[in-house]
């Protein structure tokens, strides 16, 4: 569980998109400008997560809604946890706001303040058993992006910040069943092995 709140804090502050997204990347309006330059990238991060393991995350990212919104979706290299998020920019209150769901169960919401070098991010968390708040801090460099968090449990207590270092790679296709849907116009139901092939049977 510690190391999907690490990834949780991760995907907040990554986005990415492929060349199909290329339109709507084009008519993001003006308050979801700081995203564009993410945008039909993908990322691979290395680094440790807040037990001391290691943790490898792959990232991608699209503009959403006619580029009112930006998404992001990641799954640790194993394949054993991911999640999605959607970044937005709340017009009254003037911040940029996400919300973070995962396969593990919680969520998180939080804002997200960019600048000229990366983002900064502030999230509460939903449904997590150790952590109540994930703080977190992602500078830019040439191709890379250099993540520090620090979790907060129910009783207060912060963490010193565990790193990542994410590096641009190619596009890895799908990270999950219902992104390949929609590249093909449709959804599935799968539960298991035997329903996606039992048309083979």
């Amino acid at each position: 569980m510690k190391h999907s709140l690490m990834a949780a804090a991760i995907a907040a502050l990554l986005m990415l998109g492929g060349p199909a997204f290329a339109a709507d990347k084009a008519e993001a309006y003006e308050p979801m400008a700081p995203f564009a330059k993410l945008a039909g990238k993908a990322w691979r991060g290395e680094g440790v997560g807040p037990n001391g393991q290691p943790v490898v995350d792959i990232a991608r990212y699209e503009f959403i809604l006619g580029g009112r919104a930006f998404q992001s979706t990641h799954r640790l290299e194993n394949g054993s946890y991911g999640g999605r998020t959607i970044i937005f920019y709340d017009e009254g209150a003037k911040k940029h706001i996400f919300h973070y769901f995962t396969t593990a169960g919680f969520h998180t919401t939080g804002e997200i303040t960019p600048s000229e070098d990366g983002f900064t991010a502030v999230e509460k968390v939903e449904g997590h058993d150790a952590f109540a708040e994930v703080h977190s801090k992602a500078v830019y460099g040439d191709g890379t992006i250099r993540i520090v968090s620090s979790h907060v449990t129910h009783d207060g207590v912060k963490s010193e910040g565990e790193g990542l270092l994410y590096r641009e790679i190619d596009d890895p296709g799908p990270l999950f069943f219902d992104e390949a849907d929609a590249l093909f116009g449709k959804r599935t139901d799968v539960k298991d092995a035997h329903d996606r092939y039992s048309d083979k049977d």
